[in-house]
C-alpha cells in the first residue's frame, strides 16, 4: 500500500498546478489541472451515458479511466500552454509527459493503465476520440464560464479551428457547443 499512498501524494499535486494557458490570457485564478480533469471526466460520464442510451457501443469504464488519467504527465512537468509548446516543441512535451505517466503508473504497480494512456495518446479508438473531443469542449465550457464573469480576451478560443474540429464530428458535443454559442459567444 506504500506505493499507492506515494502515487496519491504525487497525483494530489495536480490540485495545485494551474492551467497555464488561462494564466497566459490573464485569468487571475485559473482552474487547476485537477479541476479540469474532474470536469472533463464528468462531461465524459454524461456524454458517454447519453451515447450508450442512443445505441452507441462505448466502453464507459475505459472512457472514464482515460479522462481521469489524461493529464497525469503534468504531475512532474506542469501544464505547458500551446504557445510555450511552439517553442519547446510539441513532441518534446509529449515525450516528457509520457515518461512521467509511465514512471508514475509503474511505480504504483498500475501497468494496466499504461495501455489506456497510450490509447488516449494515439487517439484512434472511439473512447480516445471522445475524450479528446470532450477535452476541447471542456476548454470551451471553461472559456464560456470565464467570459460570463467578465474576462473578454478569450474569444479566440471559440474561433480556433483546432478547438472545434473534433467537437463538430460528434453530434452531441456539437449540440452543446451550439448551445454555448447561442448564449452570445
Amino acid at each position: 500500500m506504500k506505493e499507492v499512498l506515494q502515487f496519491i501524494e504525487e497525483i494530489e499535486r495536480l490540485k495545485f498546478i494551474p492551467r497555464s494557458g488561462w494564466q497566459y490570457y490573464g485569468i487571475k485564478e485559473p482552474e487547476s489541472v485537477a479541476e479540469h480533469s474532474f470536469l472533463l471526466t464528468f462531461l465524459c460520464l454524461i456524454v458517454g451515458l447519453k451515447l450508450i442510451k442512443s445505441g452507441e457501443d462505448i466502453d464507459l469504464k475505459k472512457l472514464l479511466i482515460m479522462s481521469i488519467i489524461h493529464e497525469i504527465g503534468e504531475v512532474r512537468i506542469g501544464d505547458i500552454h500551446l504557445i510555450a509548446k511552439e517553442y519547446i516543441g510539441h513532441e518534446s512535451v509529449e515525450i516528457a509527459e509520457r515518461k512521467v505517466a509511465y514512471d508514475l503508473l509503474k511505480n504504483a504497480n498500475l501497468d494496466e493503465l499504461i495501455e489506456i494512456y497510450d490509447e488516449f495518446l494515439k487517439g484512434e479508438t472511439k473512447e480516445a476520440i471522445l475524450v479528446r473531443a470532450c477535452d476541447k469542449l471542456e476548454l470551451l465550457i471553461q472559456a464560456y464560464l470565464y467570459k460570463k464573469i467578465g474576462y473578454t480576451n478569450i474569444d479566440e478560443f471559440f474561433n480556433a479551428r483546432k478547438n472545434i474540429e473534433d467537437i463538430e464530428k460528434i453530434e452531441i458535443l456539437d449540440n452543446i457547443l451550439r448551445e454555448i454559442r447561442s448564449l452570445g459567444l
